[in-house]
């Protein structure tokens, strides 16, 4: 189960909308599902990233967090709630700036690897992510080295899968993305109001 659950965050960690799906989106439609491919992998290496921090940052205040389990389900759920909205009501747009629009072979992974390491919000999120799923500080027995290319495997595959609809049905238009942008923020919502219930439980339970 453990394995499950990893590769589970690394698929909601890249659920969001933002510029890394406009990437992966625009490259396969314009450059092939090589290139779409090649922007998922960059933006999966930088949630590895992420996914270590937060392990090993769990894992260093372990005791803490198992003692205030509660109060770190109840923030980790408000964060993906608010993630979730934003997903719901954010704007879509399948435009780029110019100076992005021009692809340069093995530099998309580059790209979407910084791109992902340059939002400050990612690790917030892994962490909560982390924590909900009980990865890390002490709540899990698979080792660090395990779960963290576990996370990023689970982020590849649902890059994959996107990159495979989009050469399948080779046509997406923004209502259609804004659609499916809404439906998985309502779910992420769904999810996150099920770990505030839980940390709520847990810390009025004490």
């Amino acid at each position: 189960m453990e394995i499950l659950r990893a590769l589970l965050v690394g698929v909601i960690a890249a659920v969001p909308f933002g510029p890394i799906l406009v990437m992966v989106v625009q490259r396969t439609l314009c450059h092939g599902r090589k290139t779409g491919l090649m922007v998922g992998l960059g933006a999966a290496m930088g949630d590895m990233v992420y996914a270590g921090v937060g392990l090993l940052t769990l894992e260093l205040i372990k005791k803490f967090v198992l003692d205030h389990e509660g109060i770190f389900l109840l923030v980790g759920g408000v964060i993906i709630g608010v993630i979730g909205l934003g997903m719901c009501f954010r704007e879509v747009s399948l435009s780029l700036p110019a100076d992005k629009r021009q692809v340069s072979g093995k530099s998309c992974t580059l790209q979407a690897f910084t791109s992902t390491l340059s939002n400050p919000a990612a690790l917030a999120t892994m962490l909560a992510l982390l924590t909900g799923f009980h990865l890390g500080g002490g709540m899990s027995r698979t080792p660090i080295w395990i779960l963290i290319p576990l996370v990023g495997l689970g982020e590849f595959t649902y890059w994959t899968l996107i990159t495979w609809l989009l050469s399948r049905f080779l046509r997406i238009n923004e209502k259609t993305l804004r659609i499916v942008s809404r439906v998985a923020g309502g779910l992420v919502c769904v999810f996150a109001v099920v770990l505030i219930v839980r940390g709520l439980i847990m810390i009025l339970g004490n």
